[in-house]
């Protein structure tokens, strides 16, 4: 019993020199790796985080772009941070950090002082309103300004920026803007009543006002007579440049009111250009767009130069000209103007 005891314990594990060592060597090694891939984890973790947050700064900063009240107000459901307007608009601290985000990524297009006239308007589908002018369709106010900024305005260059803005640096540009709206209209807006008339009368048919300005030329190809149309050959009569496509429902789905507006303003001499921006070939343009369209002239862009030059992003989307060929309006989506807001349109533009 005593043999079977001792050859027991000879062979048991536990009790062989090698295994001990072996052992401890893996339970130092084991400590040795917490010891020293711990800190490195939590390191490396703080700096993830401090690199995302420093993105996140980045990309807000950017977004202060859209730091602008112009346009119409979106639905949204926003809480503003509870600040009485007097109280936003007597924070110097924010005022500063306000202007100085204005100053860097907003004034180049709405203009060191808000009136619209900043050096980039041109590369603009429409022109910034003045922030001092009258024509604001919701109150000036903190609480709109800043809801405008956090969500956008939809079809219009400017995004939402809630979800890569700070919300303090949405508050500072939300301040200067309601600083800058606060001051009297310039010379330049108050003394052209008709010029504000036609913004109105834009801004009541459903479309934006543009920078005014002389419109590309563009030539076109009746689907039908395979015959060209330029645009100066129009010249003279209000033009509404109708770009469409054939995979768009919701453009095939618009056409009887177009055809609707095109009779009903015929007397007012405007002319609607129904332009295909998503095909080329006349046949297949006919075939796909004569049973929406009727009778009304469908035309293609051959060369797609139009499309390029009109700054066609999505569709449908239209230009209005005026009799002198300049670009008076624009608008993105489904056309949502009545022949009377048309004609009253049309009425301010000659």
């Amino acid at each position: 019993m005593h043999e079977k005891i001792t050859l027991g314990l000879e062979a048991s594990p536990a009790n062989d020199p090698s295994s001990q060592d072996s052992n401890s060597i893996k339970t130092w090694l084991t400590i040795a790796a917490v010891v020293v891939l711990l800190p490195l984890a939590v390191t490396l973790g703080r700096w993830l985080r401090d690199s995302k947050e420093s993105s996140t700064s980045a990309t807000s900063d950017v977004a202060a772009e859209v730091a602008t009240a112009s346009g119409e107000l979106p639905p949204a459901a926003l809480t503003s941070n509870a600040e009485t307007i007097d109280d936003a608009s007597h924070d110097p601290e924010a005022l500063s950090r306000g202007e100085l985000v204005y100053t860097v990524y907003c004034a180049r297009c709405h203009g060191p002082e808000g009136r619209g006239d900043g050096e980039g308007v041109e590369q603009l589908p429409s022109r910034p309103r003045d922030f001092a002018s009258s024509e604001w369709k919701f109150p000036k106010t903190f609480e709109s300004i800043r809801r405008v900024v956090h969500d956008g305005i939809p079809g219009t260059p400017m995004p939402a920026a809630g979800a890569a803005f700070p919300a303090s640096d949405i508050d500072a540009v939300s301040r200067h803007v309601l600083q800058l709206a606060s001051r009297p209209p310039s010379k330049s807006t108050a003394a052209n009543p008709k010029k504000e008339r036609l913004a109105e009368a834009v801004r009541a048919s459903g479309f934006l006002p543009s920078l005014i300005r002389q419109a590309p030329t563009a030539t076109f190809a009746d689907t039908r007579s395979g015959n060209s149309l330029s645009l100066d050959s129009l010249r003279g009569q209000p033009v509404l440049l109708h770009f469409w496509g054939t995979t768009c429902i919701h453009c095939l789905a618009e056409f009887p009111r177009l055809i609707e507006l095109q009779q009903s303003c015929q007397a007012a001499g405007l002319t609607i250009l129904s332009v295909c921006a998503d095909e080329d070939e006349e046949s297949a343009v006919e075939a796909v767009g004569r049973r929406s369209a009727g009778e009304h002239p469908l035309y293609v862009d051959e060369t797609g130069l139009a499309t390029h030059r009109f700054q066609v992003q999505a569709l449908p989307s239209y230009v209005l000209l005026d009799a002198h060929g300049r670009i008076i309006a624009t608008r993105t989506g489904a056309i949502d103007c009545s022949p009377e807001q048309m004609l009253k349109l049309l009425n301010e533009v000659k």
